[in-house]
């Protein structure tokens, strides 16, 4: 992985390549992004400059040993850990599909990282016992002569025993070892960590950087990514995963359709018969997909409202529905609607019952 293959962020890529440089790379720094806008890839590409024979002062050569082996994660000095199930469990127990999902996309989406790893009905962290394995790792001696790596995929994930564990080596590693973090919501880190590392804010991307690497990844043609690209909010795993979930959304719009014509047709079994059709979803994992794709066509309708559709990415084949739905809501609809629709995914991470958080869910809506 070289910085080139991560779009965007030019002024992070050249800050990274004057700490390995200079010589002076922090021994912890967390890598902030918005789900799926490279921050993993970045953390790699990170590595493997440091580590890099023939770099050429911008970015590694992609071609000597070290390189091919960080660019498949086997390079034996570095590790991964990320949220798993089970407390005995471990993710050296994945560390395969891992690499596979990796090389397939590396801006890949938290929610396709326990569907590879068959988890996605269950609730994962990061626990003890991959700190004990970090320990452990490091406490060997390395078997390079370059930067050993330790990567924590999602730190917001990992528990108190587990940060207890890992607090003092990762406040003072041995000489040329480093923590990358890399999180989704930096305030739900604890604070011990977090105040122990260097944050870099990874940003969106343009969309026209994302409709030129969509390509590369997806195999689709330049017309499909131009408009993948538009609806991306800046993440191209936002839109390599919405390619890949067409059937999904669709399903997705379908219920949510349901719902509006439930609500603004004053239908109220029909509100609820989508309540149990939302709770009834094979996985959390969907639910909690639902509420986020809910809160958006939500926010879609309240940009119409405000006369601001051109900017509110929605498709042409969609657009008699929001406009219908944006003429008859209420003014005041749509923020206490996203209101209703962001507690209901708070009591499904909760793992709160569902059909009870669904059903609770569409009455309150029914009732704005």
């Amino acid at each position: 992985m070289k910085f080139s293959d991560v779009i965007g962020n030019t002024e992070v890529k050249e800050a990274l390549v004057r700490m390995a440089d200079s010589g002076r790379v922090p021994h912890a720094i967390m890598f902030h992004e918005n789900e799926g806008c490279g921050a993993l890839a970045l953390a790699v590409a990170f590595v493997q400059y440091l580590n890099c024979k023939s770099h050429n002062g911008e970015d590694s050569c992609g071609l000597c040993p070290s390189c091919n082996q960080i660019s498949k994660l086997i390079w034996p000095d570095i590790h991964f850990v990320f949220p798993v199930a089970g407390e005995k469990v471990t993710s050296d127990n994945f560390i395969q599909k891992w690499r596979d999902l990796f090389i397939r996309n590396p801006f890949f989406m938290e929610n396709e990282l326990y569907e590879t790893l068959e988890l996605e009905k269950k609730a994962s962290s990061i626990s003890v016992a991959d700190a004990k394995n970090v320990l452990n790792a490091l406490s060997l001696s390395s078997f390079t002569d370059g930067y050993r790596a330790v990567v924590i995929w999602l730190p917001e994930k990992m528990n108190q025993d587990a940060a207890n564990r890992l607090l003092k080596i990762v406040e003072e590693p041995s000489e040329r070892t480093m923590f990358l973090f890399v999180t989704h919501n930096p305030e739900r880190v604890l604070k011990t960590i977090r105040s122990r590392c260097q944050l870099i804010r990874v940003l969106p991307a343009e969309k026209e950087e994302i409709a030129k690497a969509l390509p590369r990844w997806t195999g689709i043609d330049p017309e499909q990514a131009e408009y993948a690209a538009e609806f991306a909010t800046g993440s191209i795993g936002v839109a390599i995963r919405s390619l890949a979930e067409h059937d999904e959304n669709v399903e997705m719009m379908d219920l949510f359709m349901q719902l509006m014509d439930g609500i603004l047709g004053r239908d109220f079994m029909r509100v609820l018969e989508t309540g149990e059709a939302i709770s009834a979803l094979d996985s959390r994992e969907k639910q909690k997909a639902f509420c986020k794709f809910a809160g958006d066509c939500v926010r879609k309708i309240y940009m119409l409202q405000r006369d601001m559709g051109a900017i509110a990415g929605i498709r042409p084949e969609d657009m008699d529905f929001f406009n219908d739905a944006a003429k008859r809501c209420s003014q005041g609809f749509c923020q206490k609607a996203l209101a209703v629709i962001s507690r209901a995914n708070m009591l499904v991470v909760r793992n709160v019952n569902q059909k009870m958080v669904f059903t609770n869910m569409v009455d309150r809506l029914f009732v704005i």
